[in-house]
């Protein structure tokens, strides 16, 4: 099993509640930015050299709990100061964005990382589609004809006109090349049925987030059968998923995973477990069985987003829980 650090650059200060969008400019003091994504990328830097198989991004926007309004920024950054580990953008929002530009990025970083890039494109939350102009109902298709165009552009020889339903390009050329061939491994949101449709349909991996075991078991057999259908047999490393994680120190430490997977058995509710806390919580021995429950579900891939505080965000507690997910759960899971 492989396990993947999100390098989430929250804001390490004061400001609005989880959930405030948007969230006033005033309360963002530009000293205390700055030293939140200096701090992001050295705890990204240490989980690389404490065996992290991936460093994973995202994009949110006009809020504190990630300052990360192009992922692509930050991701290049981080190439420079992680050498080895895989760049995971989970995920550029395509309805946000201008596709083709999106494509020339992520090949630029590609050359730069020599061909480190891993993509997971998303629509993003629904408040999120406000952030520039209404997106709407239209999400879904744009982000999968964006994904389409995407493909086109880093696989075709020539410049090609693109004419469809929400995009229209009369010539496409991308330069520089994506290093790797065809292109970057692609994963595809298994949050919705439709979705992990399309992903199975394209050959993409599966990646979910915030949700109970139970709901990620059956978006994985639906996953399945559709890629069995198309021809095709994905393995562990195609599915990820990512959960939020406070680890303890020992196993008497607080479980949050069994409390959440209580309720959801008892009210069959498939709230995102991000409403909850953590899904990974407790010392190593009740983390590890946590993980096996995903191992066993089908997951090959665990993206991890560590809070160490109660309240805010704690760089510092951060890199020391760090340092103990390393040295307690990644020799086990290696061999898993």
């Amino acid at each position: 099993m492989k396990a993947s650090f999100l390098a989430a650059a929250s804001y390490e200060g004061a400001g609005p509640r989880f959930g405030t969008w948007p969230a006033a400019p005033q309360t963002c003091d530009r000293d205390i930015a700055a030293k939140s994504l200096q701090r992001s990328i050295a705890n990204a830097r240490r989980a690389e050299e404490l065996g992290f198989d991936w460093i994973s991004v995202s994009e949110h926007h006009y809020a504190p709990a990630m300052l990360t309004p192009n992922p692509l920024v930050l991701a290049g950054a981080l190439s420079q100061a992680v050498r080895h580990a895989r760049l995971a953008l989970l995920g550029p929002l395509l309805p946000l964005a201008n596709p083709v530009r999106v494509a020339e990025e992520i090949a630029m970083l590609d050359a730069i990382s020599d061909g480190r890039v891993i993509v997971l494109f998303l629509r993003g939350l629904a408040f999120e589609h406000n952030t520039y102009a209404p997106v709407g109902a239209q999400s879904r298709e744009m982000t999968q004809e964006g994904i389409e165009l995407i493909l086109k552009a880093w696989t075709e020889p020539e410049p090609f006109a693109w004419n469809g339903k929400h995009y229209r390009f009369p010539n496409v050329a991308v330069w520089p090349r994506t290093k790797q061939v065809p292109h970057p491994p692609m994963f595809g949101s298994g949050n919705s049925e439709e979705s992990a449709l399309f992903a199975a349909r394209h050959r993409f991996g599966l990646a979910m987030s915030f949700m109970p075991v139970s709901r990620l078991a059956r978006m994985i057999a639906l996953y399945k059968a559709e890629a069995q259908r198309c021809g095709w047999s994905p393995g562990p490393d195609k599915i990820l998923y990512r959960g939020i994680c406070a680890m303890g120190t020992d196993d008497a430490d607080d479980n949050a995973f069994d409390r959440a997977e209580a309720q959801a058995r008892a009210t069959g509710a498939d709230a995102p477990l991000i409403v909850r806390g953590p899904f990974f919580s407790g010392g190593p021995m009740t983390m590890l069985r946590q993980i096996a429950t995903l191992r066993d579900a089908g997951v090959g891939v665990i993206d991890i987003d560590i809070v160490p505080a109660q309240d805010g965000v704690d760089y510092e507690g951060q890199a020391a829980a760090l340092e103990r997910f390393a040295h307690a759960i990644l020799p086990e899971i290696g061999n898993w």
